[in-house]
């Protein structure tokens, strides 16, 4: 599940900068956390409109504040302070909070700051970059000249690189990076990127372009860049005009 929340500037900045892992919540009018669970995806945006994407690693349930801070320490759940005592008040200084923790409790969401969706594509064109790395394997084998990025309806990032083969065994790094997809239970995609020799971005071949399609119906919607600096790009559709299926 993903769930798309608000956080102040000062919080925001301590989860990219790791010094904020764990995010304090309580059930409001707006939220309910009862059903998060590890591996959900949030999307936390600042005052500004910049969005980060973060995953649910642990969710932890507490009747107080105070057993919250005892058990769960400061250094990683407050981006204003360490002191104990002053958490406290801050925490339920929070807009309806300390009636609401009364009520419900309070949870610890242990959390993994994974990257920036306000810049999404260079993020891709970056875990591409990553994994390029064009290498000789065997006297038969070589891998990584190409590398591909893939953005899921979930929110995560798959990667892979292209294995080149005698006798037509390899895989384009687009199918690697689906088979990753797939292996961690997703098939559902929103964008694509694939990159070559001196970092060019490159096209989908016919055989990943028709596997994409015929993993959901929704895939024909999702976006591949086509230009980096323009942030230029094209639907899957356009480039599988009338399909057989």
């Amino acid at each position: 599940m993903k769930y798309k929340l608000n956080l102040n500037d000062r919080a925001f900045d301590a989860i990219i900068n790791k010094t904020k892992r764990i995010e304090i919540r309580t059930n409001t009018n707006n939220h309910n956390y009862d059903s998060l669970e590890s591996n959900d995806i949030i999307e936390f945006t600042n005052s500004i409109n910049r969005k980060i994407i973060c995953k649910v690693k642990d969710v932890n349930h507490y009747d107080t504040v105070e057993n919250l801070l005892i058990l769960e320490g400061t250094k990683y759940t407050t981006s204003s302070t360490n002191d104990y005592q002053k958490a406290i008040e801050r925490i339920n200084s929070l807009n309806g909070y300390e009636e609401a923790i009364k009520k419900f409790g309070v949870y610890a969401i242990h959390i993994e700051y994974l990257y920036e969706l306000t810049n999404i594509w260079d993020e891709l064109y970056k875990k591409c970059k990553e994994i390029l790395n064009n290498r000789i394997i065997s006297d038969s084998v070589t891998a990584g000249g190409v590398a591909a990025a893939i953005l899921t309806t979930r929110g995560n990032i798959y990667t892979g690189v292209c294995i080149d083969t005698a006798c037509s065994l390899g895989c384009c790094a687009e199918r690697n990076a689906i088979g990753n997809m797939i292996t961690n239970g997703e098939h559902e995609i929103d964008m694509l990127v694939c990159i070559g020799n001196n970092d060019k971005i490159m096209m989908p071949c016919g055989a990943c372009r028709e596997l994409l399609m015929q993993l959901s119906n929704y895939n024909k919607n999702m976006k591949i860049l086509t230009n980096l600096e323009k942030k230029n790009t094209i639907t899957l559709e356009k480039l599988m005009p009338n399909w057989w299926k």
